[in-house]
């Protein structure tokens, strides 16, 4: 059975829960409670199949250089583990390259992937989407400039894009 890493990590956004397999980051959850359970209770559900093994001393080293990454704001500088269908990772492909401090509608996603008629699967991939803030999710706005929904809570979302200096 395959073993992944977990642990909890207080940033300066809020309590998360990280985890890690071989290939690198594979879940970025928050630990507060949103329409989908918390971040630890999602991750359990997201990988039925593994063996969870806690080690704050790792994910502390882990979640310090996620920081990092977040205050530059360019996630492709960690190791990710993402696993979901092609359509998904071709979604959180284009959520990659979206700067910090700038946001896409579900609709250009759609056209960035070459499925302009796609905005509402697209919706549901950035839900599904396993490592929030740094495969910013958050950046995605409703076409209407409302900052819409966040598994984790639309407060959440809207204190991370402020702090990426995205103004709201």
């Amino acid at each position: 059975m395959e073993k992944i890493t977990y642990g909890f990590y207080k940033s300066p956004i809020g309590e998360m829960v990280l985890a890690q397999s071989e290939k690198g980051l594979c879940w970025l959850g928050f630990m507060v409670e949103g329409y989908k359970g918390n971040g630890y209770d999602r991750m359990v559900g997201h990988f039925p199949k593994v063996d969870f093994v806690r080690n704050d001393d790792v994910i502390q080293s882990v979640g310090d250089q996620l920081m990092v990454v977040w205050k530059k704001g360019h996630g492709a500088d960690i190791a990710l583990d993402l696993r979901g269908t092609a359509f998904q990772k071709s979604v959180w492909q284009v959520l990659l390259n979206i700067q910090k401090g700038q946001v896409k509608t579900y609709g250009d996603v759609a056209n960035d992937i070459g499925k302009p008629k796609a905005a509402r699967a697209v919706g549901s991939a950035v839900g599904s989407n396993p490592v929030s803030l740094i495969v910013p999710c958050h950046r995605i706005i409703q076409q209407s400039g409302d900052i819409g929904n966040f598994g984790w809570g639309v407060d959440l979302k809207r204190r991370i894009l402020l702090e990426e200096g995205f103004n709201i």
